[in-house]
């Protein structure tokens, strides 16, 4: 093995004091710092499957082969690229053809440089550490634009081996190891590994019924959109405060040497805290500046209850999932006619705040990449 280290498992037992934390951190960092000079262009479902049927010759519409011309040509010169989101993959896992399943997949591969957005519940957390570090410490040495990228093998998340049955250098040289490893691996690898075996996920059918019939119990409280964003945004802290308690918690372990307990009445009082802290700090522009997935999701939800009439299906959630990675970190979101609509209404304006234009048709998308 000391002469074929193949996945570098001997370079990393050669270094046990880098955590695998802060190996993953590392890589990430290097990826967000190389991605600098470049746009991120973030496209739906819809203009996958539009450019995948030009890049086929299923389609010939001028103004689609010109779309899929400009957006590679921009790749290839280094100023773009097309990065995605779990969102797209779930979406991508349904479509029910595997031949055009693989063939966007690699269309994927090749315009997202292999790159994705970091789950939406790891940029939650994120952006609230990132929040306690600047009050904290007045500043953050690491642009949080920097640290919002990952590979599309990891669009699901960072997952690691445990358990390998090695002692405990060896196991984080084998764990950063393999990191590396899927680091590299392309999407439509992962695709053509993973075949028919991922059914798509119900759950969103079940959580639209409950949130619809929930809608409809309390719509006469609903006087105003500001009203409605309110009561979403303190249910929405109801889960994420205690995140927010748990970075504080840990600041203080390390500075401190003391173990913080994450349950008892001092626990829940320090979580009840947070959640009045971010409710104020959510209202100041600051905070909607670094907490962006937060805000961005309990505006769309909001503005989706705010419209009675409206009901909510399984695909909106995935809709609002690709608002918040496209509108918080991408330059310009190429979507659908009424996510575009909804996300550019005067009374959220979601566009302006973020500096992201958004297109739905395939001229504004041609138009949007000038």
């Amino acid at each position: 093995m000391a002469n074929n280290d193949t996945y570098g498992v001997e370079e990393h037992l050669a270094s046990p004091d880098v955590s695998l934390g802060e190996h993953v951190r590392r890589r990430q960092r290097e990826l967000g710092e190389s991605l600098q000079s470049r746009r991120a262009i973030y496209l739906d479902q819809k203009f996958w499957i539009i450019l995948r049927g030009v890049a086929a010759g299923e389609r010939s519409a001028p103004d689609e082969i010109a779309l899929l011309a400009q957006i590679k040509q921009a790749v290839e010169s280094g100023i773009v690229f097309c990065p995605i989101s779990e969102s797209t993959f779930a979406e991508l896992l349904k479509q029910e053809d595997s031949a055009t399943r693989l063939a966007t997949a690699k269309l994927i591969d090749e315009l997202s440089l292999g790159i994705s957005l970091i789950a939406y519940d790891e940029r939650i957390e994120l952006e609230l550490e990132y929040f306690v570090r600047s009050k904290a410490e007045k500043r953050n040495p690491v642009p949080i634009r920097h640290l919002v990228w990952s590979k599309l093998s990891y669009v699901l998340g960072h997952i690691h081996p445990t358990n390998t049955g090695f002692d405990d250098a060896t196991e984080l040289a084998l764990q950063k190891a393999f990191f590396d490893h899927m680091w590299t691996r392309p999407l439509s690898e992962i695709v053509r590994i993973l075949g028919d075996s991922m059914p798509p996920d119900m759950s969103f059918d079940y959580l639209a019924g409950r949130l619809n019939a929930g809608n409809a119990e309390h719509a006469h409280e609903l006087k105003s959109f500001q009203k409605t964003y309110a009561i979403e945004l303190r249910g929405v802290l109801n889960l994420i405060a205690p995140i927010g308690a748990d970075i504080v918690s840990k600041m203080v372990e390390r500075v401190t040497g003391r173990s913080v307990p994450r349950e008892g009445p001092e626990w829940s009082s320090l979580v009840q805290q947070w959640e009045v802290f971010l409710f104020k700090a959510v209202e100041e522009d600051d905070g909607k500046n670094i907490l962006r997935t937060l805000h961005i999701n309990t505006c769309l939800h909001a503005a989706a209850r705010w419209n009675k009439t409206q009901q909510l299906e399984a695909n909106d959630f995935h809709d609002f999932h690709h608002a918040c990675a496209a509108l918080a970190y991408c330059e310009v979101f190429l979507t659908e006619r009424s996510l575009r609509a909804m996300v550019t209404a005067k009374h959220v304006a979601l566009d302006i705040l973020y500096g992201c234009r958004v297109a739905s048709n395939v001229k504004e998308g041609l138009a949007a990449l000038i």
